[in-house]
């Protein structure tokens, strides 16, 4: 290939974005022995279903593994907002394919407050037991600035300190569900986010993966499907074969079966926006 190939792909920590670029990846080093391949992964706190991003570059003359913003040539977004976070990398030719299923990762609660029901609080203290921030108080950590605890119990009820960051540790323990917070989590709408991309490029295509792998009958396979879907629009210089040789190395032998008709599927699904 002549030109250097730049993609983005993203979603929620436990989706499989890492396995559908490592395949990309392999891909892209066995279509041409002239392909320079770098990737950059980052996953945060993806074990507990956070933002994940990988930056993925292939061609002759690739150096930085990273993707500057409004270069991307591909995007792949395994759940709705991810697709949002990152369109800044798209351009006027970019094709983006946005899964449209909702993932709220816990790090959306975050900065929201907690406030207590004081008719079913009863100071119990498990909230202040099981509370991070108080734990990091309690124990003189220096590598944290708090100024106090997130919460305390005074005349016997649970009162919430300014420190509280909403992360929703206390909810679970509550015995009494005495705590919610006081914002509601906010999440775009699917049109608002499919608008805001389409500022940017009309090569937009909304898919439920969610519905096209239920016949599949394994919703795990939704990142091959996609993966399939993208390969489909033949918008990315590699080939379907060498794809699935790929993915036939890289899936373990007993999902194997499955992961293959699901990239077929998506395949097909691609050829079908191919020509819309």
């Amino acid at each position: 290939m002549e030109k250097d190939y730049n993609m983005i792909l993203t979603g929620i920590g436990g989706m499989g974005v890492v396995l559908a670029s490592d395949i990309l990846a392999m891909a892209a080093l066995e279509e041409s022995p002239e392909n320079k391949v770098r990737t950059s992964q980052l996953k945060g706190m993806s074990q507990r279903s956070a933002s994940v991003i990988v930056h993925l570059r292939f061609g002759p003359n690739v150096d930085s593994p990273l993707v500057a913003k409004g270069s991307v040539d591909a995007l792949l977004s395994l759940e709705l907002s991810e697709g949002l976070r990152y369109m800044d990398y798209l351009n006027k030719n970019s094709i983006a394919i946005i899964n449209t299923e909702i993932n709220i990762p816990p790090i959306a609660l975050h900065g929201k407050k907690v406030e207590i029901n004081q008719s079913l609080c009863y100071g119990c203290g498990n909230c202040i037991a099981y509370c991070q921030v108080n734990y990091y108080f309690k124990g003189n950590h220096d590598f944290l600035v708090l100024s106090s605890p997130a919460t305390s119990v005074i005349s016997g009820k649970c009162i919430i300190q300014d420190s509280c960051t909403g992360c929703g540790q206390c909810f679970s323990v509550c015995p009494r569900s005495a705590k919610k917070l006081i914002e509601n989590t906010a999440y775009p709408e699917m049109n608002q986010i499919a608008n805001l991309l389409k500022e940017v490029t009309k090569n937009v295509f909304m898919v439920s993966a969610s519905d096209l792998v239920k016949d599949l009958g394994n919703p795990r396979v939704a990142n091959i499907l996609l993966l399939g879907i993208l390969l489909g629009t033949e918008k990315v210089p590699l080939s379907i074969k060498t794809v699935e040789s790929c993915i036939s190395r890289l899936v373990p032998a007993n999902f194997l079966d499955i992961n293959l008709k699901a990239f077929r599927k998506g395949v097909e699904k691609g050829r079908e926006i191919l020509f819309t």
